[in-house]
């Protein structure tokens, strides 16, 4: 079986089994530690506008981290966590935020006509403006620090051990969900459905990066899901604070939105199956 395009890009460096235990550990420390003292002077204001943007601004060290490791410990290019060419392919960046932005619109419509989920207009939306200015600034800094050490670092790592696209999905979404069981929505939820939520989303956004051998298109997913659910779709006593055009009490996951989700995940695998499908004939041809 030859090796997915994706994985292989690891080859490039210095692959020791210490050094990606070292670059994990260095990564969450820097992350955390710096987080814990970047925060701090925030515990007493946790809803401020301050708080909120540091909050997402600490995820820069994440992905300094992630850099750190890949370029310093591995001695190969921050780019080798993106793909192939080394850099952001604009199109499937677009085309998975569209992608992702119809569908999660959609679930969201079918939860309200037949699972009775009420969301109300948000009547203070615009007086949220320097929320909602940060939210659209700093929440694809957030989700990109997130895609390129758990999509990219972690997931190149765990190729080293196995080939198995199921193994390596099933993988990456457990480590996935593991720090977002810190979250507030894990405590107001049955924990075995919460957990579900997030394993959801980190081994489809897996299987995604491995079938077009980039992370082009798990970054434009994570970033627009994350924008449409602060700005757009919002829910009460989350991690993020309610300030979305549309918002509804409590932050309730249910079986059925685990259904729609997985549901919403096998749509956008099948199109972007599809539309790698089409771009790889169209390249045949013209090399041709």
């Amino acid at each position: 079986m030859s090796k997915n395009v994706y994985l292989a890009l690891a080859d490039q460096g210095k692959n020791a089994w210490w050094r990606y235990a070292v670059g994990i550990v260095l990564t969450l420390l820097i992350w955390m530690v710096g987080t814990a003292f970047l925060t701090y002077p925030f515990l007493d204001a946790p809803d401020s506008l301050a708080a909120f943007a540091v909050s997402l601004l600490t995820f820069g060290l994440l992905i300094i981290g992630t850099w750190m490791a890949t370029a310093w410990l591995h001695r190969r290019s921050f780019g080798s966590l993106i793909g192939p060419g080394g850099r952001l392919n604009g199109r499937r960046l677009l085309l998975g935020a569209g992608i992702w932005a119809g569908l999660l619109t959609l679930t969201t419509l079918v939860n309200v006509i037949f699972m009775g989920v009420r969301y109300t207009f948000n009547a203070n939306f615009l007086q949220y403006w320097p929320y909602l200015l940060a939210a659209l600034l700093l929440i694809p800094l957030q989700t990109s620090a997130e895609e390129f050490f758990f999509r990219g670092y972690l997931l190149q790592a765990s190729g080293r051990l196995t080939k198995n696209w199921l193994v390596l999905s099933l993988l990456n979404g457990v480590l996935f969900t593991l720090p977002h069981l810190f979250n507030p929505e894990a405590e107001q939820n049955d924990f075995l459905i919460a957990f579900l939520n997030w394993f959801l989303v980190g081994a489809g956004w897996t299987l995604i990066t491995l079938r077009s051998g980039s992370l082009d298109y798990a970054l434009g997913i994570h970033a627009i899901n994350n924008l449409l659910l602060t700005v757009l779709f919002g829910y009460t006593g989350g991690g993020l604070p309610a300030i979305a055009l549309f918002v509804t009490e409590g932050a309730q996951i249910t079986l059925y939105d685990n259904v729609t989700l997985f549901a919403a995940l096998a749509a956008a695998y099948w199109l972007i199956v599809r539309f790698e499908s089409r771009s790889e004939k169209d390249a045949v041809k013209t090399e041709a």
